[in-house]
């Protein structure tokens, strides 16, 4: 039931009970100005009842508006189910994002906290390194062991191929000691310089104001290295030996920056017998001594085969002789049998069977059969020819 009906009902019950009220006031004795009272309170009561009845209306209308209204949204949301579900399903996919970027983000920075570690070593590091370069004992040691990296990585054999620290005495008594000899396959030998100037390079890197000069300087101090090495004439200690030197420099900028600095550097080296080499292109002429080294052996090894081959040709020769000299000697042998034989059955027994008074026979030799007799003679070309003294034989030997 409706609010409106209600209140309707409401009011009419009311109205009847002052009306019925009302009647039985008139037949009371002295009730005329109850009844104008009541009159009054009618009048007031259906004002309040036409009152209730518009707001009732009223009532009744906001509440059809609120129930089309409540319909209306009931079908936006019902049409919004799906949307509502997508959504709920896009929040959690985000909330799994904003996890993932929180554990990403604290792995950054973790991350940045090693990086930043590291860069705190690698800076202690590298401070203790360039100090370390600073000091020629440990230049030198750094020098040697890249020497002995990059002739390992040539395939080249210590104590073999190459000699570190080998003390060299010149004509005029002074002792020097090249840091590397490179053995040549003849008996030459090729020595090999690593203490190369690093104090202007290392500061034209730390520096910024002032680089060119320090390259400057840096070429002039690898000059005045170079003509160190002429003065200290390695070549002349290993008679035999080419007039070369190399000066080894541990790394392609030392090189390549003193080359930019004095372009003339490269060319006046080479023509006093000093060979500046970087890393890359020692390891090229250390492959190149290399596989001279495998070229001698393997010629080596032909020169011993064929030394072989000829040696084993002439022994077979000699030993084909000494066939030959049997074969003969057999031969002799069973032609003098035969003869013997042919004596003794056609003259010997002819003339021994008249003494007919010897009564004992002495019996007849038996001959060899013409198959045994017969010797078995060389056939093959090696061995029947022998004007060539030999050489039959080797031609088959090879």
């Amino acid at each position: 039931m409706e609010v409106g009906t209600v209140v309707l009902v409401f009011f009419a019950l009311a109205l009847g009970l002052a009306v019925g009220w009302i009647a039985g006031a008139r037949r009371a004795p002295g009730s005329s100005t109850v009844v104008e009272h009541t009159r009054q309170e009618l009048g007031q009561v259906r004002e309040a009842l036409a009152t209730a009845t518009a707001r009732a209306e009223l009532l009744a209308q906001e509440n059809d508006q609120l129930l089309d209204r409540s319909r209306a949204d009931a079908n936006i949301l019902q049409a919004l189910a799906p949307l509502a579900k997508q959504l709920d399903a896009v929040s959690g996919h985000i909330e799994q994002i904003r996890e993932r970027s929180a554990a990403q983000h604290s792995q950054i920075v973790t991350q940045l906290q090693r990086d930043a570690e590291l860069g705190v070593e690698l800076n202690r590091t590298t401070s203790a390194l360039n100090a370390a370069l600073r000091s020629s004992s440990a230049r030198g040691n750094w020098g040697e062991v890249q020497l002995r990296r990059i002739v390992e990585a040539a395939g080249m054999l210590e104590h073999v191929d190459f000699v570190t620290q080998t003390s060299v005495t010149d004509s005029s008594g002074k002792v020097s000691r090249p840091d590397l000899t490179i053995s040549l396959p003849d008996g030459g030998k090729i020595a090999v310089d690593a203490k190369v100037p690093l104090d202007s390079f290392l500061r034209a890197q730390e520096e910024s104001s002032g680089q060119s000069d320090h390259l400057a300087a840096h070429a002039k101090a690898v000059r005045g290295h170079v003509q160190e090495l002429i003065k200290r004439d390695y070549p002349a200690n290993f008679p035999g030996s080419p007039r070369l030197t190399v000066m080894y420099l541990p790394s392609e900028a030392l090189l390549s920056t003193a080359i930019t600095a004095d372009p003339t550097l490269l060319e006046w080296a080479l023509q006093a017998g000093v060979v500046p080499a970087s890393p890359t292109s020692f390891l090229a002429l250390l492959r190149t001594v290399a596989a001279v080294w495998s070229s001698a052996a393997t010629a080596t090894e032909a020169r011993d085969i064929a030394q072989l081959g000829n040696t084993l040709v002439e022994r077979i020769a000699v030993v084909v002789g000494h066939l030959n000299q049997l074969g003969g000697a057999l031969g002799n042998s069973v032609k003098h049998y035969n003869a013997a034989v042919g004596s003794l059955e056609n003259r010997l027994l002819v003339t021994a069977r008249s003494f007919s008074a010897i009564p004992a026979d002495p019996g007849s030799a038996k001959p060899i059969a013409s198959d045994q007799a017969q010797l078995r003679q060389f056939s093959a070309v090696e061995f029947t020819d022998h004007s060539s003294n030999g050489t039959a034989a080797s031609d088959c030997v090879g």
